[in-house]
């Protein structure tokens, strides 16, 4: 007769894998990101990079010599949780749960985003070729500029954003462009291997010996931007002391050495309203047509001044 398994045996509904419950249009479990129905920007995670992920997890688990136990209790997770996730159940799993899972493996979990329209790196770079067009656009004609100079000197390579020369004062001006600031440590040591070896290239490769060198880094005039840098301000202050006035002074007439920051706006097209706002900021269609219509009004009847 066969014997039926006690209910202390049986796996309890709590650890049974339950597939996510629907959620409604444009709502999703708290703690997610909350996407509208007509953005865009989606994460991506297919079946197969479900599996994929899976076996790479199971395979370094293996080579270290671990059990799914071990691995649950580095992770603080369920021991189910780990072979959910090596048997490619990952989309049942949250991405925080992932990334506990792989760092108690030492894998390094990415995350894949893929748009409906161009893709990222094409938006990004696009908002950095804008911020290298403004900046050649306020160079004088005195300046001989090299967008994307790039160098290889026994090792130490890489390319500069924008190189300009002035002739008249011996100047050069190595120009770092960042549409975001990510890593500010790498950011800083590329600028001073640039600043070490470059100069010392131009000098025998073109015959430009300056005796005035800039450094500037130019980040978008935004207060996303602005509130990185004021997070940092002491390692920006010892780094690079010299602010946008002092930068286009020099870049006006280049005297003695500058290392600099400077904020600037992405485009040539200067806002006639008094409250331009944020340049990445989004309005709904209905408000911007609003604002068009009352902001006229409440001008010239006085409305929303300062006092």
């Amino acid at each position: 007769m066969p014997v039926r398994p006690s209910s202390a045996l049986r796996p309890s509904s709590a650890l049974r894998p339950s597939p996510a419950p629907a959620q409604p249009a444009g709502k999703e479990p708290p703690g997610w990101p909350v996407y509208k129905p007509d953005a865009t920007a989606n994460v991506h995670c297919s079946k197969m990079d479900s599996l994929r992920a899976g076996s790479i997890s199971r395979a370094e688990r293996r080579r270290r010599r671990l059990r799914q136990a071990d691995v649950a209790a580095a992770a603080g997770v369920a021991q189910q949780t780990v072979s959910m996730l090596e048997r490619g159940l990952a989309d049942d799993l949250t991405l925080a749960t992932i990334k506990r899972i792989g760092a108690a493996l030492q894998i390094e979990i990415g995350l894949a985003l893929r748009t409906h329209g161009p893709e990222p790196d094409r938006l990004l770079d696009a908002r950095h070729a804008r911020l290298v067009s403004a900046v050649v656009a306020r160079l004088g004609r005195e300046w001989t500029v090299l967008p994307e100079y790039s160098f290889n000197d026994f090792g130490d390579r890489g390319s500069v954003d924008i190189l300009a020369w002035n002739a008249a004062a011996k100047a050069v001006l190595l120009v770092e462009v960042k549409s975001e600031l990510d890593s500010l440590e790498a950011v800083l040591r590329s600028m001073d291997m640039k600043l070490r070896v470059v100069p010392r290239l131009l000098a025998r490769e073109r015959g430009w010996r300056a005796q005035c060198i800039g450094s500037v880094m130019v980040l978008p005039d935004e207060s996303t931007a602005r509130r990185a840098v004021a997070a940092v301000g002491p390692v920006f202050a010892r780094a690079l002391p010299s602010h946008t006035v002092a930068v286009r002074r020099w870049i006006r007439c280049p005297t003695g050495h500058l290392r600099g920051l400077w904020f600037l706006a992405d485009t040539l097209i200067r806002r006639t309203n008094r409250n331009p706002g944020s340049p990445g900021r989004v309005r709904r269609q209905e408000d911007a047509s609003t604002h068009a219509q009352v902001g006229p009004r409440c001008a010239a009847s006085g409305l929303g001044r300062r006092t």
